[in-house]
């Protein structure tokens, strides 16, 4: 799914708004990179919200399961992340093994 359509898309106002409070949240709390992700994605190291967009170690909020991969735009809790994990966590989806019977 091309990018332009998730930033021109509906809900993007509303994705932008959690993002922002997730922010201020991980900066008053000092909440850590992959704070509350379901699959344990994050190093676990702090995130200094300070520093400028782009950098490796600034914030960004991650979608637990990627919009790439049927995950919601909205509808998901977010996740704190560095930049740096977020990138490397990718769009992977976990893997489940299921045991032969």
């Amino acid at each position: 799914m091309p990018s332009h359509r998730i930033r021109d898309g509906k809900g993007h106002r509303a994705y932008r708004r959690k993002q922002d409070a997730l922010k201020r949240r991980t900066a008053r709390d000092n909440l850590p990179c992959g704070y509350g992700s379901p699959t344990g994605e994050g190093c676990g190291d702090t995130i200094d919200t300070t520093l400028p967009p782009g950098h490796r170690l600034s914030f960004t909020a991650d979608h637990p399961v990627a919009l790439e991969n049927g995950g919601d735009l909205v509808r998901q809790e977010l996740v704190p992340m560095h930049l740096a994990c977020n990138s490397r966590k990718g769009k992977n989806a976990p893997v489940e093994i299921w045991e032969a019977t």
